[in-house]
């Protein structure tokens, strides 16, 4: 069991307090006596104490208060010391009446009032829309497993962002006040941004769904009773044109876009990530992750592992895959064996140089065309030479929408097709 130390006979309860919550509670150390000198025993108290002090700083986070602070949580910590769930007065009052008698007779048998914690006078503090993703954040932890620090930022941003733009546009009111009406302002808003800066229905639905998750999260862990449904209801905007990412022609990539004078300007391993991507299709966030483990350039066909890690997931089951390496994929890895150490965890960063180094030398032959196009054109070549769908699933890392038998296809079939779509011929 964790938390638990032996000193002399007797069993304590022991944990170090987070460093997340070092704001909250200064302590370094809780250490309580457990009153036992059974493992048994112990471990049972020692499960109920942590659910305790899980409990308690999760209040002092909602409130904002500090260790050993206000009336609030010390009424929330007697309520559960008492083996009660804390309850506003307003929520109590739904309560079937056999629990309302056991507050009551256990208020009667014990020697002091404890009247504020057990039947919910303390008012409840009111959670605001500047400090909801501060909480919400507390409630997912398990989204962010096995994400690293760029992909936790990037998940992590859009909500802040989201949570922002409705506090600029209604102000910083407290979650259960929201109405449909600030909904729709919303909603309203981002239709008026649409037009104006040319932006996609789909930007604002995400914005709308982000806030939503945020509220669903904070309504059903609070119980704040808020009808989602009803402020939600009918706010998601149509998709109108959607822009596509338009493949590069063959042709134009050969004799234009991976000249070496053209990408002459950029540094050695954004060059040579060009030209890797454009040879393997491969997502640019998956291949600047690669590490020399995963670059197998001796023994056999040259090819790349992509793979989950435990600080990394890919974007879908279907992503783990090995790619042969040829021409201009080969050609990038035997000069970079150690794969893009520049710009690990920072394929943002890669990306918008690599747009804005292609639209100053005119290199991209429309708007609608961009790094990311390298992936779609690579998946057209596939294609055009009738390669079988199994094989351009498993090279493009996407599901196989029929039954999968065997282990699919070999490294050297996969090859075989790469040979023939391959841009630069040795």
């Amino acid at each position: 069991m964790k938390h638990i130390i032996k000193r002399g006979k007797t069993y304590y309860y022991n944990r170090r307090v987070p460093g997340y919550l070092n704001e909250y509670d200064k302590r370094e150390t809780i250490r309580i006596s457990l009153k036992t000198d059974s493992y048994q025993s112990a471990s049972k108290k020692a499960a109920s104490m942590d659910q305790q002090i899980e409990a308690y700083w999760q209040k002092l986070i909602l409130t904002g208060e500090k260790h050993s602070e206000q009336a609030y949580r010390r009424a929330v910590e007697l309520a559960q010391q008492f083996g009660f769930s804390y309850k506003p007065i307003d929520e109590l009052k739904h309560d079937k009446l056999e629990s309302l008698v056991q507050r009551m007779a256990f208020t009667e048998a014990i020697d002091f009032d404890k009247d504020s914690a057990l039947f919910g006078t303390v008012k409840k503090p009111e959670l605001r829309l500047s400090n909801a993703f501060d909480k919400f954040l507390l409630l997912v932890n398990d989204r962010l497993m096995n994400k690293s620090e760029g992909q936790i930022r990037k998940w992590k941003n859009p909500r802040i962002k989201a949570i922002r733009n409705l506090i600029n546009l209604i102000g910083d009111k407290t979650i259960t006040e929201l109405t449909r009406d600030d909904i729709i302002q919303f909603r309203d808003w981002w239709v008026m941004r649409i037009k104006d800066d040319n932006l996609t229905a789909n930007s604002a639905n995400k914005d709308i769904g982000k806030i939503k998750d945020i509220l669903d999260s904070l309504n059903e862990h609070y119980r704040l009773r808020i009808d989602l449904g009803w402020l939600f209801s009918k706010t998601t905007l149509k998709e109108g044109f959607k822009r596509q990412r338009l493949p590069f022609d063959a042709k134009y990539l050969r004799d234009h876009f991976l000249n070496p004078g053209a990408l002459s300007g950029l540094n050695e391993q954004a060059r040579y990530f060009l030209y890797a991507m454009a040879e393997t299709g491969a997502r640019g966030s998956e291949l600047v992750e690669l590490k020399r483990d995963d670059i197998l350039l001796q023994n056999g066909i040259p090819h790349i592992n992509i793979h989950d890690r435990k600080t990394r997931k890919l974007k879908t089951p279907f992503s783990n895959r090995t790619i042969p390496l040829v021409g201009y994929a080969q050609e990038a890895f035997e000069n970079c064996p150690d794969g893009f150490t520049s710009y690990r965890d920072r394929f943002d960063s890669l990306s918008n140089l690599l747009n804005k180094y292609l639209k100053h030398h005119e290199l991209l032959p429309t708007k609608n065309h961009s790094v990311y196009s390298l992936r779609h054109s690579f998946q057209d070549r596939l294609t055009s030479v009738n390669a079988p769908d199994r094989v351009q699933a498993q090279l493009m890392g996407h599901k196989f929408n029929r039954p999968e038998y065997g282990k699919g296809a070999s490294l050297e079939l996969k090859k075989e097709w790469m040979d023939k779509v391959c841009l630069k011929k040795f």
